[in-house]
């Protein structure tokens, strides 16, 4: 096998350096031939023009040819156009679109050209029926001898050759006579001998090693290379109906010619020369459609031949090899330099649209980017699957370093970008053979297994420094700049992450081996940081730095992930907060406070779900840990805090001040929870802590994250509805005997029950700026219910006992009631007054008269004696007391008003 490749490394050098004289040579001839056509076409003009532009010219005194033309302008300048479609109207040939020496940059290729075809098919269908019949007979030429046995082996072939090159020799004795072009009457004639020859030709070569075994794989190759620079050679000089001939035919021979399966691998390179081939011609007659039709022929045929024989290794070979030529040939240059719009772009509906060379190149990158990641998952082994990967990863490569001079080629490294993640990716998830290798070898942690993973990340971290590279040598357009940020910044952080939740690496590697991998590209990421620091561009600068420093912070943090324990972990995320806020201050990277609101989002996701209230509450849970988790993560974020007031970062601070109160609030929960357990009240207060901080972070999001929040703020409020409706249904102790109170008097069951969520509403109402005036009221009402429920229910333990269920009420406890009224209509009136709050005032005020109602209508009935003397007489003095208040609050504020609109100070007192 190395023979083979030596050799067809030196044939296609031979090759190239054919090509560049042979087509410098036809180069020359059809600019000769451009000139002489427009100087034809300048001198029609001139002859068609009238009598007054001349006698006008005439009066210039300008020397004149004897055509009447300024000699300037006899000799135009040699342009370079594209030659019009094969078979194409007049009209169309003079609207050929001038281009820049050498290929032109778009190729023809519409569905006009397929009118076109399928119009000169109709036209010249028997043409097309003596190619066919002509190819055939070729081949069925060789069949015949061996199913019947005439002639020896040798001469089977050397009688095939001489028919291919008898087909030939007519073909050109025509062209040569009569031409090949499309007026004359033997059109397409020369081209339908010369394609059924090379067709022939290709099948005498083929039958030579795969019917006889006469020649070795070295030598079946150098045929098919000649064979292929003769074809090129003759697709330069003939019509299109060659190429169509040649491409068809030579495609289908090796299936028409049968052979041995074990020298099926040879037909991979043979269809790799077959496209290299096509491509070679439609590079200087710019057809446009030979290239599309070879492409497909090839890929087509040896996808269908792998599905038949297997061969991974050769059919990656022949993904390389027609991907490179697809690549160089068009353009004509071993750097690819494709210019003009991108693919990208042209889907979007931009204009102008991508030109022809740039989507051979996409679609070529697109199939072999589908091709690798079929056959990494179909395999038979894992060095084949891994050969697989290898060919997507080579094309990431040099889609991002080798086509950096091509401008319309800036988007291809997309495709195997995403093929290079979408292997890691269904090698998990459909338990492919990489994959199977890792469970087959992960309890003894042998290299084969680990090797590819940390194959893989190598890999990735090279793209991403290879992206990097890109982004710096595009400062002039900025989009792609960003864009090549962007593959940087999360491609090599990507594949970790996807390797640590689909494939479970650490129990190959290890826990600490795993965090070295991943610390490594964190290391990367660190490194790409600081280069974007140090340069140079100052305006996206903070910008790019950022996306590196949020992807190396990322890294720090799965590695920590994998390394800590549950509790370390939380607190590992409260220092890398702190750290991007000072990474903040030092650099001004405002972009990095996505990724603080991301880590705060997960510390109080651990905090409050997983492992969150549940693990704190636990019997089995240490109470060091419970202090260690809660405790020092909130004085870490205290930490953060205090950093983000130096700088003004609002978005920043309302999360980290959200987090921190959503802890410090489940944090008490837990704690009462552990002190006094089963009680739902609690877990209600956590919900409603959860609520209120989704409230509180509204304003400061986008349109769609606040949908997002509402949607939250609004389940999270359900939930807690259906926590409190437990104590105050099923469980609650005024209902049923069963529910006792527990606990000293005040800091009782009752208490934990009702005044956690109670107290949670009413500092949501009071602190939540932002906050409806509606919900502000639904919030004050729900946790005066649940503190005035709390308070009547420790005011008939204090008389009743424990068991709150016993029936009826004694007349201290009525008399305790109407107390406890008129304080909550005092402190209603004061509070009312010290905040200037009318709308409180009446609240105290309805209070009163509520109070009142009751004295008449409840303890009237159920006073005797001296009691009913002393509460009516307290009750007096109570409502005189409030009146004198109210009225003394009316001449205060009077007061103050006056005294304002007098000295002009309108502020509120």
């Amino acid at each position: 096998m190395t023979s083979v490749f030596w050799l067809l490394v030196i044939l296609l050098v031979a090759f190239a350096m054919s090509h560049s004289r042979v087509r410098s040579r036809l180069r020359k001839l059809e600019d000769e031939q451009q000139r002489t056509r427009q100087r034809l076409e300048l001198l029609e003009r001139q002859a068609q023009g009238n009598a007054e532009e001349s006698v006008a010219a005439g009066a210039d005194g300008t020397e004149k040819t004897p055509t009447g033309e300024p000699v300037e302008s006899v000799e135009p300048p040699a342009v370079e156009t594209v030659a019009p479609p094969e078979g194409a109207p007049p009209a169309e040939a003079e609207k050929s679109s001038s281009a820049v020496k050498g290929p032109p940059r778009a190729f023809v290729f519409t569905g006009e050209v397929m009118r076109q075809f399928t119009q000169w098919l109709r036209q010249n269908w028997t043409i097309a029926l003596a190619a066919l019949s002509l190819a055939l007979g070729g081949v069925f030429m060789v069949q015949y001898g061996v199913e019947n046995g005439l002639l020896t082996p040798v001469w089977r072939v050397v009688g095939a050759l001489a028919l291919g090159a008898l087909m030939i020799a007519v073909g050109e004795a025509i062209r040569r006579r009569y031409g090949d072009e499309r007026t004359a009457s033997t059109a397409a004639l020369p081209s339908v001998f010369a394609g059924a020859g090379l067709v022939t030709l290709f099948s005498a070569v083929l039958a030579a090693r795969l019917l006889y075994g006469l020649v070795s794989p070295e030598t079946t190759l150098a045929g098919l290379v000649l064979v292929s620079i003769l074809a090129v050679a003759l697709g330069w000089l003939y019509g299109s109906v060659l190429s169509a001939v040649g491409i068809i035919g030579a495609t289908a021979a090796p299936f028409l010619v049968g052979g041995e399966s074990e020298s099926g691998w040879l037909f991979f390179y043979y269809f790799a020369f077959i496209a290299i081939a096509g491509l070679a011609v439609d590079s200087v007659k710019r057809w446009a459609w030979v290239s599309a039709v070879v492409l497909i022929a090839t890929s087509s045929a040896a996808t269908l031949l792998y599905v038949a024989t297997g061969g991974l290794i050769h059919y990656t070979a022949f993904l390389a090899l027609s991907w490179l030529a697809s690549v160089i040939i068009p353009v004509q240059s071993f750097v690819p330099t494709h210019a003009g719009q991108t693919v990208l772009a042209t889907l979007a509906g931009l204009r102008p649209r991508a030109d022809f060379p740039t989507r051979v190149v996409a679609a070529m990158t697109l199939f072999v980017s589908a091709a690798g990641i079929y056959l990494s998952l179909e395999a038979p082994s894992a060095t084949e699957a891994t050969v697989a990967f290898l060919l997507v990863a080579v094309v990431l490569g040099a889609t991002l370093i080798w086509m950096h001079r091509a401008e319309a080629l800036k988007d291809v490294p997309l495709l195997p970008a995403a093929a290079f993640l979408a292997v890691l990716v269904l090698q998990a998830v459909e338990y492919g053979p990489l994959f199977g290798q890792i469970l087959a070898m992960r309890e003894a942690a042998t290299t084969p297994a680990t090797f590819f993973i940390t194959l893989a990340l190598v890999l990735s971290a090279v793209a991403s420094i290879m992206a990097f590279w890109r982004m710096t040598r595009s400062a002039d357009d900025a989009r792609a700049a960003l864009g090549f940020t962007l593959g940087a910044a999360t491609f090599a952080p990507a594949s970790a992450f996807i390797f640590q939740f689909l494939w479970s690496p650490a129990a190959a590697f290890g826990d600490y081996l795993w965090s070295l991998h991943i610390l490594a590209i964190a290391a990367v990421m660190a490194v790409l940081t600081d280069r974007t620091l140090r340069s140079g561009d100052a305006n996206q600068r903070q910008l790019r730095a950022a996306l590196f420093a949020i992807a190396a912070l990322s890294m720090l943090a799965l590695a920590l992930f994998v390394v800590l324990t549950q509790t370390a972990l939380t607190l590992a995320l409260g220092v890398v907060v702190i750290l991007t806020i000072w990474l903040d201050r030092r650099f001004d990277l405002a972009l990095i406070g996505i990724f603080t609101k991301v880590a705060l989002a997960i510390i109080a996701f651990r905090l409050i779900a997983s492992p969150g209230f549940f693990w704190a509450v636990r019997s089995t849970t240490p109470w060091l840990a419970f202090i260690e988790a809660y405790g020092g993560t909130l004085a870490l974020l205290y930490v953060g805090w205090r950093l983000t007031v130096s700088r003004a970062r609002q978005s920043v601070q309302a999360a980290i001040e959200t987090a921190t109160w959503t802890i410090a609030a489940v944090f008490a929960c837990a704690l009462l929870q552990r002190l006094v357990p089963d009680e739902p009240g609690l877990l209600a207060a956590v919900m409603a802590i959860a609520m209120v901080a989704q409230i509180n972070r509204l304003p400061t999001t986008g349109k769609w994250l606040r949908i997002f929040r509402a949607a939250l703020a609004v389940l999270f409020g359900l939930v807690a509805t259906a926590l409190i409706a437990v104590p105050l249904t099923i469980t609650n102790p005024v209902l049923f005997r069963l529910n006792p109170v527990t606990g000293p008097a005040i800091f009782d069951s009752l208490a934990l029950s009702y005044l956690p969520l109670a107290a949670v509403l009413a500092i949501g109402a009071w602190k939540i700026g932002t906050l409806g005036r509606r919900l502000r009221i639904a919030f004050t009402c729900v946790s005066s219910l649940l503190a005035g429920f709390y308070v009547a229910c420790e005011i008939r333990r204090f008389w009743r006992g424990n068991d709150l269920s016993v029936p009826g009420v004694t007349q201290p406890e009525l008399y305790s009631y109407t107390i406890a009224l008129v304080i909550i209509c005092a402190v209603l009136l004061l509070i009312s007054f010290s905040r200037r709050s009318h709308a409180l005032r009446k609240v105290a005020m309805a209070a009163t008269g509520l109070t009142i109602a009751k004295v008449f209508l409840v303890d009237i009935s159920g006073l005797e004696g001296l009691l009913r003397v002393v509460s009516f007489i307290g009750l007096g003095l109570a409502l005189a007391g409030l009146g004198w208040l109210d009225r003394a609050m009316n001449q205060r504020w009077n007061r103050m008003s006056d005294k304002a609109e007098t000295t002009g100070d309108g502020r509120d007192f």
